[in-house]
């Protein structure tokens, strides 16, 4: 248990269920163990242990006469394989199916200047995209970059009172899964246009997304916040403390 809490990927997940539970929870186990030939296997589910259900993260193997030999359940071929073995197929790019434009860029990302967000149109290739054409005939994105099999894109929501209003929408099979407002600039229209509020993002290689937001007086920089969210494996987007 202690060996697999030092691994740097359980350890990104234990200060996540920190966040999202602000202090109450962290990485929880259920252990098996069975006897084979006088030798004891154990196995550690590593997860969430929710007040509905232990939500299972990983399933890590060791073997009495190996304590050295850390295994883990690679969840795609069933197979029992080493750490390393795991970490490389975790880094290797994942082929999906998609009718999207795949992003040339890579995690981490952070916003980018305006004259380099060029739209692309489609037709409403995606399940939900009809909820982010402002009631247009086509589909607006900007093909971002993925996370793990997530692919990520912007779109502008410059209906209304705003022309500068980009959503980053998480989409997964062609449907869209999330969707969180990361950039653009806010006011009360009719009101202290004077204050005004600019947002902007970053985007870390755990899918971590900062959204930084500028409080401006007359141009002057008022208060600066911030506020965290996590992409989850399915798509969904998470807001956490830090």
């Amino acid at each position: 248990m202690k060996k697999i809490l030092e691994l740097d990927e359980v350890k990104a997940q234990a200060k996540f269920l920190d966040s999202l539970t602000k202090g109450k929870s962290g990485i929880a186990f259920l252990i098996d163990s069975t006897r084979v030939n006088n030798i004891w296997n154990y196995s550690f589910s590593a997860g969430y242990n929710g007040p509905e259900r232990f939500e299972t993260y990983h399933i890590f193997y060791a073997s009495g006469d190996q304590c050295n030999s850390l295994k883990i359940a690679d969840p795609v071929s069933g197979e029992n394989i080493s750490i390393e073995a795991w970490r490389q197929k975790e880094n290797e790019p994942v082929q999906i199916e998609s009718d999207l434009k795949q992003g040339k860029y890579s995690l981490p990302v952070k916003s980018f200047p305006q004259v380099d967000v060029k739209f692309l149109e489609t037709d409403f290739l995606l399940e939900g995209s009809q909820e982010y054409s402002c009631g247009g005939t086509k589909f607006r994105y900007f093909p971002l970059t993925r996370y793990k099999n997530i692919e990520l894109i912007l779109v502008p929501m410059d209906c209304g009172d705003f022309d500068y209003r980009y959503y980053l929408l998480t989409v997964s099979e062609n449907k869209v899964i999330g969707e969180l407002y990361v950039e653009g600039e806010w006011f009360d229209p009719g009101q202290e246009d004077n204050k005004r509020e600019f947002s902007s993002y970053e985007i870390n290689k755990s899918g971590k997304i900062t959204v930084k937001t500028d409080h401006t007086l007359n141009g002057e920089t008022q208060k600066i916040m911030e506020t965290y969210y996590q992409i989850m494996d399915d798509g969904n987007i998470v807001q956490t403390k830090s």
